[in-house]
């Protein structure tokens, strides 16, 4: 994706971005394509972030190679940009004024499941054609999110919510605070105020896939980071 490129290009580069994929993929006899969005109601004022998720899909689609659509929230493990934030947040602040964004409720998933779901659905021809929400069992505000993260690597942590902090100093906030810059700070700020949880499916039943829980999630996260 785009979103280092800041919100005003975003849009474009990842339309122009997958219509090239698209047109190389058809030119390459590709049989299929399978794409990893972002979660969020298409019906709703999604940010430019999640819009751009959502187009980027359409234009797959309009082509003429069958696409599986998979759409996921936020995904803990190491690298991935919402846990590195979250990491950054948790181990460097023993309290945390922060805005109200934080109520908002999120379905994260697991990486290790993330990867299973997209290996799975290789050469699944029942999957042709079709998108699915995936995410963990478990449906969390950033707040819960936040203070388990905090449980589970064994720190104490206070978190007050203020309803003062607007968009811009919430992202200002992210940027001083986090390894993040400021361009992707306003982009997920935008879309943490939207809440991202999955439409009922019978996904992760038809791949076999047992979804593991938010804590297993960063346990193992940590251990392949101390690898």
């Amino acid at each position: 994706h785009s979103l280092l490129q800041g919100r005003k290009h975003l849009e474009e580069l990842e339309i122009q971005g997958a219509a090239n994929f698209r047109m190389a993929a058809e030119e390459n006899d590709v049989k299929r394509i399978i794409y990893l969005g972002g979660l969020g109601d298409q019906h709703c004022d999604l940010s430019t972030h999640l819009k751009s998720r959502n187009n980027v899909a359409v234009e797959l689609v309009n082509g003429k190679i069958p696409v599986t659509i998979l759409r996921a929230a936020i995904i803990i493990g190491s690298g991935s940009a919402s846990f590195e934030i979250m990491r950054d947040l948790v181990e460097k602040l023993p309290v945390m004024i922060t805005p109200k964004w934080l109520n908002t409720k999120c379905q994260p998933i697991g990486v290790s499941d993330v990867i299973l779901f997209l290996t799975r659905s290789l050469l699944n021809e029942k999957l042709y054609g079709i998108n699915f929400d995936i995410g963990g069992p478990e449906v969390l505000t950033y707040k819960e999110m936040l203070l388990e993260f905090a449980k589970v690597r064994n720190l104490k942590r206070k978190i007050f919510i203020v309803p003062v902090m607007t968009p811009r100093l919430s992202s200002y906030w992210l940027y001083f605070v986090t390894s993040t810059s400021y361009n992707l700070a306003i982009a997920l700020v935008d879309s943490m105020k939207i809440e991202v949880t999955c439409k009922a499916n019978n996904l992760s039943t038809l791949l076999g896939i047992k979804l593991i829980d938010y804590d297993t999630s960063i346990q193992l996260a940590f251990d392949k980071i101390e690898q």
